[in-house]
């Protein structure tokens, strides 16, 4: 594996240069990037957009989801990440998670998150009216039977919390897997996947309004950020685009 030193801001520590030793990228074409059809010019863009783009979180690409994925052999956790990364969700609602937050019927199969700003104490009868909810639907069918599986092994009661931990406890677990696998030149939590989530999507071409409406997002500059991840180089949108 080639190691790449880089000499300023958080890569100043030698790092792999692919993260988790991932096998060779396929060539993979995002419709709303048609020049990038390589992760690799994706991947060198991310050092200098974490760099000089302090607002930007870090963010994975699927390979390097997938590769801790695959080495994350803890049933429990590795629902907890790819509930994250598939869903976009904040791992306080995933914590929120009870056996009713799944739906299935119509084949469709769907999550319904739950947002409740966290304070000290138990939650008011007010304040628990005014949750936010979003349902986001689930097509994987692989993520599908393990969720079904967990809750089927678990004998979960209908409102009992599914994954009955600390946020900090889950955060700890990730770092350590990261650690595992190699390390990485930036800091990955649980929120790195809700934001890789999010990039994912914008790759491949979905509005930016959809995926705003997705993560729960009120403002849309919050989800704007997640547009740093394309070079500066705005001439590849007109390719490919006819007029007459």
């Amino acid at each position: 594996m080639v190691q790449k030193i880089l000499s300023y801001g958080m890569f100043s520590k030698s790092c792999p240069e692919r993260l988790f030793y991932t096998q060779e990228h396929p060539d993979i074409c995002f419709p709303n990037y048609p020049n990038y059809t390589i992760i690799e010019n994706l991947i060198s863009h991310r050092a200098i957009v974490l760099i000089n783009i302090k607002t930007m979180p870090p963010y994975l690409f699927k390979s390097e989801v997938i590769r801790l994925l695959e080495v994350e052999k803890h049933p429990t956790y590795r629902l907890i990440i790819d509930i994250i990364w598939s869903t976009g969700a904040l791992v306080s609602e995933v914590l929120a998670l009870t056996p009713m937050s799944f739906i299935e019927e119509n084949n469709r199969f769907e999550v319904t998150l739950k947002t409740l700003n966290q304070r000290p104490g138990r939650p008011s009868k007010a304040s628990l009216n005014r949750i936010s909810k979003r349902k986001v639907p689930i097509h994987d069918s692989i993520l599908q039977d393990r969720i079904l599986s967990y809750l089927e092994a678990g004998h979960f009661k209908k409102k009992q919390h599914i994954f009955p931990m600390a946020r900090q406890t889950i955060n700890r677990h990730i770092k350590s897997l990261v650690e595992k696998v190699g390390g990485a030149p930036f800091s990955i939590s649980s929120y790195t996947f809700r934001h890789s989530f999010a990039i994912h999507l914008l790759l491949h071409g979905l509005p930016q309004k959809y995926i705003r409406q997705l993560l729960g997002q009120s403002d849309i500059k919050s989800t704007e950020i997640y547009t740093n991840v394309f070079p500066i180089n705005y001439e590849h949108f007109l390719e490919g685009v006819d007029f007459h």
